[in-house]
């Protein structure tokens, strides 16, 4: 079911972005597949290995229950064939800058391309100092963490 009315106080990107291309790299480079349906409903911290699935109860801090289909704002996690966790978002200009630079920052993660956050990133756990436990379920479904980025 597509979305024909926005709510209110959206704000569209400011820039375009080919944000389906973007995860259908990131799945090949993960080598990850969608939940099953047995799978679906399963957090994210206990999930199988290699697999991808979409929540709107984004956290670090708690069990993010993975599902089979994309909706709107909300975010995609991936578990790698290792056992990592990564989850894809958008950042604005200066924030994604600064994590690829390895800079102890605290960032606003989008759920898909939102207003400034028009940057696509790929987010590690293992990057995550600390969750600040702030989530906004209007102005673009974001969370809010410190992050500082391994070598």
């Amino acid at each position: 079911m597509a979305i024909t009315r926005m709510p209110e106080g959206y704000k569209p990107p400011k820039a375009e972005v080919d944000w389906e291309g973007f995860k259908a790299r990131c799945r090949a480079e993960h080598n990850v597949r969608v939940v099953t349906e047995e799978e679906a409903g399963t957090p994210i911290d206990r999930a199988t290995n290699g697999v991808y699935g979409y929540t709107f109860s984004a956290s670090f801090d708690a069990p993010s229950p993975i599902f089979v289909k994309p909706a709107f704002q909300a975010f995609e996690y991936h578990r790698l064939p290792n056992g990592d966790i990564a989850v894809l978002g958008c950042l604005r200009d200066q924030d994604a800058q600064k994590y690829q630079q390895g800079e102890f920052l605290t960032l606003r993660l989008y759920p898909e391309p939102y207003d400034e956050a028009v940057t696509p990133a790929v987010l590690y756990y293992k990057h995550v100092v600390r969750s600040n436990n702030k989530v906004s379920r209007a102005n673009g479904n974001y969370i809010e963490f410190d992050v500082k980025r391994e070598g």
